[in-house]
C-alpha cells in the first residue's frame, strides 16, 4: 500500500534521481575510502578496511536522503542547501574516521599499546578541513544539480549515449569529491605505511651474496631485530608529528612486535618491544 502510494507520488525520472543518488553515494565512498582500504590491505596494515566499512552505509544513507528530499522540493535554493549540508557532513566524517575514530579503533584492537597510539589531528589537517569542505561543497553542488538531468535522461533518452554521458558526468563530480577527501586526509598516513612495507619487502628479497652498500645499511636496520622478515606482518602507525616527517611505527612480525622510527618515510631505527 505504502509502496504503491510512493510510486504514484514520485515520477519515474525522480525515482531514477534517487537511484542515481544512492549510486553516487557508493562512488563517493569508494573514492574516499576504497583506494585507501585496498592500498592498506596490500601494505599489510592493521584494520585496513575499517574506515570503508564504517563510512560506507552512512554515506549512502546521506546521499539517498538528500536525493529523496530533493525530488520532493521544487526550490533550487533548498536543493543547493541540502547538497551543501551533505558535503560538509561527509567531509567532517572523512576527517573524523582518518584520525580520532581510527586511532580509537587501533587502541581497542591493540590494547597493549593503548598509551603509545596517539592520533591527534595535526594542525595542518585541521586548517585544511575548511578548504576541503569548500571544494567538496562546490563539487556536490554541481553534481547534485546534474543529478536531476541524469535522472531525466535515463527516462527519456532513446539511445545509450543519450543517458550514459549525463550519468557519468554527474558521477564524476562525486568521484572527484571523494578523491579530494582521500588525497587530503588518508594519503599522508597511508603513504607512511606503504613506504615502510615496501622497504620490508625489499629487504626480505635481498640477495645476501650481492649486497650493495645501500642494501647493507638497509638490512642492518631490520636484521638486528632477529625476526622472520619473509613471514606475515602487520603494520600500524602509533604517532606522528604535524608534518608526518617523523613517524613512530609498530610492526607485528607474527607475534613479535617491533617499534620503528621513520624519518620522511625511511626507516631510521628499529627495536624489539618487550
Amino acid at each position: 500500500m505504502i509502496n504503491k502510494k510512493w510510486q504514484s507520488e514520485i515520477s519515474e525520472p525522480q525515482r531514477n534521481s534517487i537511484r542515481l543518488g544512492i549510486l553516487a553515494g557508493l562512488i563517493y565512498a569508494l573514492f574516499a575510502w576504497g583506494w585507501d582500504a585496498f592500498s592498506m590491505f596490500r601494505a599489510h596494515a592493521s584494520l585496513p578496511l575499517v574506515k570503508l566499512a564504517i563510512g560506507l552505509l552512512p554515506t549512502i544513507a546521506v546521499f539517498a536522503l538528500v536525493s529523496w528530499v530533493s525530488t520532493r522540493s521544487n526550490h533550487m535554493v533548498a536543493r543547493m542547501l541540502l547538497w551543501m549540508a551533505a558535503a560538509s557532513i561527509l567531509s567532517y566524517l572523512v576527517s573524523l574516521l582518518t584520525f580520532q575514530a581510527y586511532g580509537t579503533l587501533l587502541r581497542a584492537a591493540h590494547p597493549q599499546f593503548g598509551a603509545a597510539i596517539n592520533y591527534i589531528t595535526p594542525a595542518g589537517i585541521r586548517g585544511r578541513l575548511f578548504v576541503i569542505m569548500v571544494l567538496t561543497n562546490i563539487l556536490f553542488l554541481v553534481g547534485g544539480l546534474l543529478l536531476d538531468n541524469a535522472g531525466e535522461a535515463l527516462y527519456s533518452s532513446l539511445g545509450t549515449v543519450g543517458w550514459l554521458i549525463p550519468v557519468l558526468l554527474c558521477l564524476a563530480f562525486f568521484a572527484g569529491a571523494g578523491y579530494t577527501a582521500d588525497a587530503n586526509f588518508n594519503a599522508e598516513l597511508r603513504d607512511q605505511i606503504t613506504a615502510v612495507d615496501a622497504q620490508l619487502e625489499e629487504v626480505a628479497q635481498l640477495d645476501l651474496q650481492t649486497l650493495s652498500e645501500r642494501d647493507q645499511r638497509m638490512l642492518q636496520r631490520f636484521t638486528r631485530l632477529q625476526v622472520d622478515l619473509q613471514g606475515p606482518r602487520r603494520l600500524l602507525i602509533a604517532s606522528f608529528d604535524d608534518a608526518f616527517s617523523q613517524v613512530q611505527m609498530l610492526i607485528d612480525f607474527n607475534g613479535q612486535w617491533a617499534q620503528c622510527l621513520t624519518l620522511n618515510g625511511r626507516v631510521s631505527t628499529c627495536e624489539l618491544m618487550e
